[in-house]
């Protein structure tokens, strides 16, 4: 329950038992949640009522490496569209960096040779980590392999920087993808130098919007085993230590684990920046092209503030290939500046009329629904077919300016509040 508890919110709850048989077919019974007048919601680590009815009538017990806020608890989830994964997101303030290192396929981590790899790896992390991170860094038998795990304390200052962001989906996402690409880097260097122990050992690269582990001292799904915390500066796994009954010593282990940490800016400036920087730029393009719909609050009717592509491109006095995606393209870039739907579908028709071009149910699906592409994709050199190809290139239409080069899209061309907001 300490480990689950945080001034900024809790951990959820997910409980496992051992695969059974009903009706003839393996089940595995899980669950998230808890079923309280009528209404379903997550189950919450840090209520003393919620964990010891979980660990009282289940085997295994997992914890979000996520922190969420106390809301989300109250959620019914009965009522809510399938997107959990979101709201997962939208209700995260902490997160802790797990890295579940663990046997190969077909690998049996009692064999002495698979046991040392897994050992050498976990230490292998945890060594690199620590350079950054001295105090924030925790180790455990998993029951079958090792957790390491950063404390989720050592990123409050990313949090506190991005939480209330109208992007925190886009930064939360970030911070993710960066672990993850941070894992396949140390992976990297240590299979250089061990590269004796390929197909022994592997780190899994799992870090979403709602990874678990097992929590300390939960029982294997199927195993004798529980786990138990090790020493981040001598990793050894002790089966017998970790075999229950637990001895009261072990137990005593689970004291002072996950309790200190340091305060993150090596961590985050120097260690993961790279990684940060290298995954924003991708998931910028993605998320401005391809997110939730944006629009101008305000119309941007002077065409003298459209960007030099759309006024170009409105001007043409005919289009050969390619007349498809551009109207497309226009229709989006009316929406999202805030044209309204009569004007737009006139300016709309009189450009497919001029270029004589199909328009069959194009400003139906891309006027207000769709956010015209980034300037970079609109003037990459993939000529797909439309819808997969939105590039313009060829039309000429990109004659760029000054305030060309530090806006993203057309539409952060045109809105100079909404270019200043992101």
């Amino acid at each position: 329950m300490r480990i689950s508890s945080d001034e900024k919110g809790s951990r959820a709850g997910h409980w496992t038992d051992p695969e059974t048989f009903i009706d003839g077919k393996e089940m595995k019974l899980q669950n998230w949640y808890k079923y309280q007048r009528g209404k379903k919601l997550k189950i919450c680590l840090s209520n003393r009522v919620d964990y010891y009815n979980t660990v009282s009538k289940h085997r295994s017990l997992y914890w979000t490496l996520n922190i969420f806020d106390a809301d989300i608890f109250e959620l019914d989830y009965n009522q809510l569209p399938d997107k959990s994964a979101k709201i997962s997101r939208k209700y995260t303030t902490g997160y802790t960096f797990g890295i579940d290192i663990d046997k190969e396929k077909g690998c049996d981590i009692h064999s002495p040779d698979i046991k040392k790899a897994v050992e050498d790896m976990a230490q292998f992390f945890t060594d690199r980590l620590r350079e950054y991170a001295p105090n924030s860094v925790y180790v455990a038998y998993s029951g079958g392999g090792i957790y390491v795990l950063v404390h989720h304390g050592i990123f409050i200052p990313y949090f506190k920087r991005f939480r209330n962001r109208d992007d925190w989906d886009l930064m939360l996402l970030t911070l993710l993808d960066a672990f993850d690409m941070l894992i396949g880097d140390m992976r990297d260097e240590f299979f250089k130098l061990h590269p004796e122990q390929k197909g022994k050992v592997k780190p899994d690269q799992l870090n979403g919007s709602q990874r678990v582990f097992k929590t300390l001292f939960s029982l294997h799904k199927k195993l004798d085993y529980a786990v138990i915390p090790l020493d981040p500066k001598n990793i050894k796994i002790d089966f017998k230590r970790a075999t229950i009954p637990l001895k009261p010593e072990v137990i005593m282990d689970g004291e002072e684990w996950y309790k200190g940490y340091d305060n993150g800016s090596q961590f985050l400036n120097q260690l993961l920046k790279p990684f940060l920087e290298k995954v924003y730029s991708k998931k910028r393009e993605s998320h401005v092209s391809e997110g939730g719909h944006k629009r101008s609050q305000m119309p941007i009717i002077d065409f003298e503030k459209w960007p030099p592509c759309m006024q170009n491109l409105y001007n043409m006095p005919a289009c050969g290939e390619g007349a498809t995606r551009a109207l497309a393209i226009f229709a989006s870039f009316l929406g999202q500046i805030g044209i309204e739907e009569e004007t737009a579908r006139s300016m709309f028709d009189e450009l497919a009329h001029r270029w004589d071009a199909r328009s069959s149910n194009i400003f139906e699906s891309y006027y207000g629904k769709m956010n015209v592409p980034t300037c970079k994709r609109l003037i990459s050199d993939d000529n797909r077919g439309f819808p997969k190809g939105v590039s313009i290139k060829t039309l000429g239409v990109c004659k760029m300016d000054m305030r060309c080069l530090n806006s993203p899209s057309p539409y952060y061309y045109a809105d100079r509040k909404a270019k200043i907001n992101t």
